[in-house]
């Protein structure tokens, strides 16, 4: 005899049919996302990662501006550069890695992590009591730095749509422009007011406040049912691999390419990182799996962000060089020669996020991004030794736009391809690989800057002017060191003799116009191999497939994967 059902049961059934259906197409999950980490939630937690990631951004401009008094109490002038080139060895090594942890140990036990251990480097860093310390230290703190650029991206993944995700990146890539433009200013101001070891020390109130914040609000957005089996090979060869070929890429630009220990390092990273890739191809839960290579979306975006890095930061380093030693702008501050850059950048960041979360059209936006760059780029080549500071702005502004558009565009590009599973993965892969091309950039064009410049200082510097120096004077002179100090116009204005005196000025100006045209075209070589860099990225762009923007965040798409298996079982 069949059971008759009640009103109540029916209800139950239908309620219970619903949910099913609900599950099949996404929306429980939703709605589990809203009610465990509702919009205030995701909004605080959003807020505490962009302050993070300024946090670790502006410690990487504040540190330059305080190193003199820093090598000048610690007494480490030879190890100069290693304070920098360390935190950006350990930092770039992490990243291909975290994004993978993350997502198999969680978001938030990651994210975390790395600020406790940026926390930790920064007091380490102002307690150090000689080179050797602070030069460890920053190691330190250059992996919780890592870890925090590895997995911000991935996090506003699994908050926002690739919709309205691209409001959301542009604002945190916004922060790097921000901090490149507060960093010098509170170095400065700290350094000369209080103490080097401040510079270290204001992160820790702030970064306690961030953490305090996010260990409310941050939720595990930790892969259910994934086994956490962590590939060690993988990361200790991806990362390995990336420490061997920045270590190599670094000192090309402190010594010469034909200085031995480089291609020893650059073989040996590539090698490292060839056979880890093999090695990948074949183990489970890879650290970044072959199958994202499958997607031409990705790949393409992966070209085009490592090619834009190659001639982007190699040829940003040079335009306060330019500024101070060519055109003769006079700041006690280098940052605020960038200002008119970093403004552009900000500008391109957030209102080039807001327009592709509005519009949707990834393609055009990235297109007119890297044209912008490339015309900006294009302008700066133009400059020569008798240009003014406000053509250097008009130039660096619309490379900035562009910079700024283009930043927001790939990110988003690349997480809306691939599948949930692998957003954390290509998320970190962008990241590294864009570090990658920056270091290298800086590399190659570094020792192209240098070579350009001996050769044209032999010919632009008037041998006639130069024998009338006396031969103590003479390297300095033609240093473009020299273009920043007075010291050797004092030294000749004390000459007692008017005659001598009078005849020792005029060569100088003389050389120094020489050494100024000389570095002038030997920044525009620079500029020039930056510009065909772009256009190769311009060129690759459009060949970037365009597809519809998801509405669904990546822990929401995770969910309804996961409810679809369990339907079909």
């Amino acid at each position: 005899m069949a059971e008759t059902l009640t009103e109540d049961d029916l209800a139950r059934e239908r309620e219970l049919a619903a949910h099913h259906e609900r599950l099949e197409t996404g929306q429980a999950a939703e709605e589990a996302l809203e009610e465990h980490h509702g919009l205030d939630r995701r909004m605080i937690t959003f807020f505490g990662v962009m302050a993070a990631i300024f946090l670790s951004a502006l410690d990487q401009t504040i540190v330059g501006t305080a190193l003199p008094r820093v090598v000048g109490e610690l007494h480490g002038f030879d190890r100069y550069t290693w304070v920098t080139t360390v935190y950006l060895l350990t930092s770039t090594s992490v990243v291909p890695i975290v994004g993978k942890l993350s997502e198999q140990l969680g978001r938030k036990r990651v994210f975390l992590t790395g600020i406790v251990a940026f926390l930790v480097g920064s007091a380490l860093c102002g307690f150090s009591q000689d080179m050797t310390q602070l030069i460890a230290f920053r190691a330190f703190q250059g992996i919780g730095g890592g870890i925090l650029t590895g997995t911000a991206f991935a996090v506003i993944a699994d908050l926002f749509s690739p919709a309205e995700r691209a409001k959301y990146t542009g604002m945190v890539a916004a922060m790097f422009g921000l901090a490149s433009i507060v960093g010098p200013l509170v170095g400065g101001y700290l350094t000369d007011n209080i103490s080097w070891r401040a510079i270290f020390y204001v992160n820790i109130p702030i970064g306690a406040v961030v953490m305090a914040a996010l260990w409310v609000t941050f939720p595990s957005l930790r892969r259910i049912g994934a086994h956490p089996r962590i590939d060690y090979v993988g990361a200790l060869g991806i990362g390995g691999g990336a420490a061997l070929i920045t270590l190599g890429a670094s000192l090309a630009g402190t010594h010469d390419w034909s200085y031995a220990p480089v291609w020893y390092l650059l073989v040996g990273g590539l090698a490292v990182m060839v056979a880890t890739i093999f090695y990948e191809a074949r183990t489970p839960e890879a650290v970044i799996p072959p199958q994202l290579f499958q997607n031409s979306i990705f790949t393409v975006s992966m070209l085009v962000t490592f090619i834009t890095g190659l001639g982007m930061f190699g040829a940003i380093i040079y335009i306060p060089l330019f500024l101070q030693a060519v055109v003769g702008v006079k700041a006690t501050n280098s940052g605020l020669l960038l200002l008119p850059l970093m403004v552009g950048m900000v500008t391109g960041s957030i209102g080039g996020g807001f327009l592709l979360s509005r519009t949707g059209r990834y393609k055009v936006q990235a297109i007119v991004g890297m044209v912008l760059m490339s015309a900006g780029m294009y302008l700066l080549t133009t400059l020569t030794v008798n240009a003014t500071q406000f053509e250097v702005a008009r130039d660096t502004v619309a490379f900035g736009l562009g910079l700024g558009m283009s930043f927001a565009v790939f990110n988003v590009v690349a997480q809306n391809a691939v599948k949930a599973q692998y957003i954390s993965s290509s998320t970190s892969a962008l990241q590294f690989i864009r570090q990658i091309g920056g270091t290298l950039g800086l590399a190659v064009l570094g020792s192209i800057v240098n070579q350009q410049l001996k050769e044209k200082t032999a010919t632009d510097v008037p041998a006639s002017a130069l024998a009338r120096v006396p031969p103590q004077f003479r390297s300095q002179i033609t240093n473009p060191q020299a273009l920043f100090s007075d010291a050797i116009d004092k030294a000749f204005s004390a000459i007692p003799n008017p005659g001598i005196r009078a005849n020792l000025l005029q060569a100088l100006g003389v050389i120094r116009h020489g050494v100024r045209l000389a570095l002038a075209d030997s920044i525009h070589t620079a500029f020039v191999i930056g510009l065909a860099a772009l256009l190769v990225a311009l060129f690759l762009t459009f060949f970037i497939r365009e597809i519809p923007l998801r509405k669904t965040t990546a822990a929401q798409d995770r969910a309804a994967a996961r409810a679809e298996a369990a339907a079909a079982v």
